[in-house]
């Protein structure tokens, strides 16, 4: 299993796009920024995209790459994600006044994108790859991922948009080891009172919630700020030293 990243970062800037993983050649986890680095060539091979969430920067690509799509192909793009970021597809996005409502174009009956919900625990398996949603905790509903090889060999997790809980992480625990761990580490010690209400981690919180899980996978941390991702970084190595944490970037292959 092969894992790219095509975008990782909590916002926009050179160089940088915002969340959008492709596993293998077929199989997205989130369609931020990071998808308009596809060639239509590489588009028309996903048959899968997986939602953490309904946020801007984690479904704003979903839509383009629908419009390159149309006509090109003749499969349907299956979608999963919670009720709540399917509903909001729907209301705000495929409402015929943001964006055309895909999810009955060209036709009703064979339209270019299919939505599934996903509840969690659910797993979904997709050729040899499977993909169980977990609990996560976030400003609006959200979810997290678990991904394994059904040969047994290679899983990886990533908690989406995260802030402190426990849920993620006692059902991490009862699915096997991770090698790979990615996590949302967005702000510092000094904005906690953002991250509680933004509900995303900063170390110090992070550092009390990976004390939940029995093992230890190797640690990327994901969503820094565009613009003080270094600043950011040094306090999480400072904190998180027993983890060795390193940066998840863009245009990164984990291979598993």
């Amino acid at each position: 299993m092969k894992l790219t990243i095509l975008g990782c970062s909590g916002g926009i800037g050179p160089g940088t796009n915002t969340t959008s993983f492709l596993i293998n050649d077929h199989i997205l986890i989130d369609a931020g920024t990071g998808v308009g680095s596809l060639t239509i060539e590489q588009m028309s091979k996903i048959t899968h995209l997986f939602l953490t969430h309904s946020h801007l920067d984690h479904i704003s690509h979903l839509p383009f790459m629908l419009n390159n799509l149309i006509g090109e192909v003749d499969s349907t793009l299956q979608v999963f994600g919670s009720q709540h970021t399917l509903q909001a597809l729907k209301n705000h996005i495929f409402n015929e006044v943001i964006w055309p409502d895909f999810t009955r174009l060209p036709t009703k009956e064979s339209p270019c994108v299919t939505l599934h919900p996903m509840e969690e625990g659910e797993s979904v398996t997709v050729g040899e790859v499977k993909v169980v949603a977990l609990p996560a905790e976030h400003s609006v509903p959200t979810l997290g991922f678990w991904v394994g090889n059904l040969s047994g060999q290679g899983y990886f997790a990533f908690s989406g948009d995260c802030g402190v809980n426990q849920a993620f992480w006692q059902a991490l625990d009862e699915l096997p080891e991770v090698e790979v761990l990615i996590v949302d580490d967005q702000y510092m010690e000094k904005e906690k009172a953002i991250s509680a209400l933004a509900k995303h981690y900063y170390p110090a919180a992070l550092e009390t919630d990976l004390r939940q899980l029995s093992y230890q996978p190797q640690l990327y941390l994901t969503h820094l700020p565009a613009y003080k991702a270094g600043e950011v970084f040094e306090e999480a190595q400072a904190v998180l030293s027993d983890w060795h944490p390193r940066v998840l970037k863009t245009g990164m292959v984990l291979a598993f």
